[in-house]
């Protein structure tokens, strides 16, 4: 299952060679094994190169495109079942963002900001 950036994922029968992986992600591969038997292999640099914002994947956003492979026990990279697809269809639907910014242009905003990261009141004057 192939996940470029802006675009819906799609399955395709992918090469057995690695110049063609690394072909696909666009530079040095990096592999993160996921639940569900699946293995999730991304541009290692994608980030630092400036490549696209793809999809999120738990505290960290995914750069480039990317793509999934079921995995066995042996390590053996096979087809995603009908199962796999439908979860990580599911699970990476579109980017999402990795941090909330916020732009202070005033103090008025440093006080509203300092008032919802750390609670209190609305104001944030001090006695």
């Amino acid at each position: 299952m192939i996940f470029e950036p802006g675009k819906e994922p799609y399955t395709a029968v992918l090469e057995d060679s690695l110049e063609h992986r690394q072909a696909l992600v666009g530079g040095e591969i990096e592999c993160i094994s996921l639940p569900h038997e699946t293995v999730l292999c991304c541009n290692a640099a994608g980030k630092w190169m400036g490549l696209p914002v793809n999809r999120q994947l738990r505290n960290d956003t995914i750069h480039g495109t990317f793509f999934l492979y079921g995995d066995t026990p042996e390590g053996q990279g096979v087809s995603l079942t009908e199962e796999q697809i439908a979860r990580f269809r599911d699970y990476f639907t579109k980017p999402r963002p990795s941090v909330v910014a916020f732009e202070v242009r005033s103090a008025k905003d440093t006080e509203e900001f300092l008032r919802l990261m750390f609670g209190g009141r609305k104001g944030g004057g001090s006695k």
